[in-house]
């Protein structure tokens, strides 16, 4: 993630928060930002010096407006991905784009086909977009990070890293990174 962050870039991930889901819930804890988005994934971007809202747990929306107060980080239940986060390969980031692209008019070119929207909305987002094998190890990364990454406005021109932390893949950009979520706990 880039060190060199401002007020206005912590605004914007807030309002694309926001924009995706204004209830989504935003932890603030350790000079970092973490949202749960609507499609099963995770957004971080570090907070750096210029802006720190109040530690805790904020409703997007509110976040975004600068209104509401936090209630305690406690009230996160989901699980972050804990420290180290290992590079096991990178990707370029106009390849990341091409595989958002082709998902989205994927999405598009079937709706209306007889399966429902949301079913085949969440097929696509499981779908394995990239298959990355390093150590040993093979790491999964669905469509719904891809999207995540895109919709948060991450992606730049530079390289896309691809995380693991434990069991947990990611994928980071220039401004900021998404996980897969734990799926064994709810966040709120």
């Amino acid at each position: 993630m880039n060190d060199a962050t401002t007020a206005g870039d912590h605004a914007a991930f807030a309002a694309r928060v926001a924009r995706l889901d204004p209830d989504a819930p935003v932890l603030v804890r350790d000079g970092r930002l973490w949202a749960a988005l609507p499609f099963g994934a995770l957004a971080v971007r570090d907070a750096g010096e210029h802006w720190e809202p109040l530690e805790g747990v904020h409703r997007a929306g509110d976040l975004a407006a600068g209104a509401g107060a936090p209630r305690p980080a406690a009230a996160w239940r989901g699980r972050l991905p804990q420290r180290p986060w290992t590079t096991v390969e990178t990707v370029p980031a106009a390849d990341v784009a091409d595989i958002d692209r082709k998902a989205a008019a994927a999405l598009r070119e079937r709706r209306g086909h007889g399966v429902g929207d949301r079913r085949l909305r969440d097929a696509m987002l499981d779908h394995v977009a990239l298959s990355v094998e390093h150590g040993g190890a093979t790491w999964s990364v669905e469509v719904r990070l891809v999207a995540a990454l895109c919709r948060m406005g991450f992606l730049a021109d530079d390289p896309v890293r691809v995380l693991s932390a434990g069991r947990r893949v990611g994928l980071a950009a220039t401004y900021g990174a998404v996980w897969d979520r734990d799926r064994g706990l709810p966040l709120l």
